[in-house]
């Protein structure tokens, strides 16, 4: 089974190339927003340093519009993916209704925030500044261990919880650990840890080809390119961008690739 759905991850994340380019563009903007906002630090090299640091609302407030909508486009895989079938005939979602996903997106967002900030207020508090230096590093040292043990057992529950939300299309089933344990056991554990493992392996896989294929290309283009320019700064510029803006399209794949599969291995609890 768990074989099945790789294969069928696979096959859906590169059905429908149209939807899969605009959920790279999401990646790509926010790469070309935050690369604006270092060239512009770059070209202002003595301005203040508070000016600075308050001129980094700009480009956060404005990635979180594409951040949402990235986050959005993979709540929706996941709306389908949960309630479909294995190698069955689920159709991969349109990249349309930007509004609602960009609520979806910033539901995802949040859920993925209340998780992930439990073991970073433990590993905080652990290092509160008030302690003796010897108090401080055993409190501060058992602190980072239990906020690791516990990150990565959020980590694997915060998939299934983002799942749960999304076969019901209810925000609050995302906390509802009663029933997100009862799927949990119901998966198995020990299944669903070796799933994801085999999961990120084969994404990895899947990148790390597309990544060389990618890198080489460039490098047989920039080298015959550069000949035939009087000035390669164009065409640095050029290949640059093509480059990561290929790149952020193997991302989107590799992440809807993985999408799909945690929602296929999802099993929803009978009420």
């Amino acid at each position: 089974m768990i074989l099945d759905i790789y294969n069928d991850s696979i096959k859906y994340s590169i059905k429908n190339s149209k939807s899969l380019f605009y959920f790279g563009l999401t990646l790509f903007s926010i790469f070309i927003l935050w690369m604006a906002y270092l060239l512009i630090l770059i070209h202002y090299q003595n301005a203040n340093l508070n000016l600075k640091f308050a001129s980094l609302i700009v480009p956060a407030v404005f990635t979180l519009i594409p951040g949402f909508l990235f986050l959005g486009y993979e709540y929706k895989i996941l709306e389908i993916s949960t309630c479909g079938m294995i190698n069955g005939t689920d159709k991969v979602p349109e990249f349309n209704n930007l509004k609602e996903m960009l609520i979806n997106g910033a539901k995802v967002f949040l859920v993925k925030f209340i998780y992930f900030a439990i073991p970073i207020i433990i590993l905080a508090v652990s290092n509160i500044a008030f302690l003796n230096h010897i108090s401080r590093g055993i409190i501060g040292t058992a602190g980072a261990i239990i906020s690791i043990i516990l990150g990565i057992i959020l980590y694997f529950v915060s998939f299934i919880s983002l799942s749960n939300m999304a076969a019901h299309n209810n925000f609050k089933k995302a906390f509802d650990f009663k029933e997100i344990k009862e799927v949990i056991l119901t998966i198995g554990p020990a299944r669903y840890i070796l799933f994801y493992i085999g999961l990120t392996v084969i994404e990895c896989v899947i990148a790390f080809v597309l990544f060389t294929i990618t890198m080489i290309a460039m490098m047989i283009i920039g080298t015959s390119g550069i000949n035939t320019l009087t000035s390669p700064e164009p065409l640095w510029w050029a290949m640059f961008i093509i480059t990561n803006l290929i790149f952020t399209l193997i991302i989107a794949l590799t992440e809807l690739f993985k999408t799909r599969g945690i929602g296929l291995i999802y099993e929803p609890i009978e009420e």
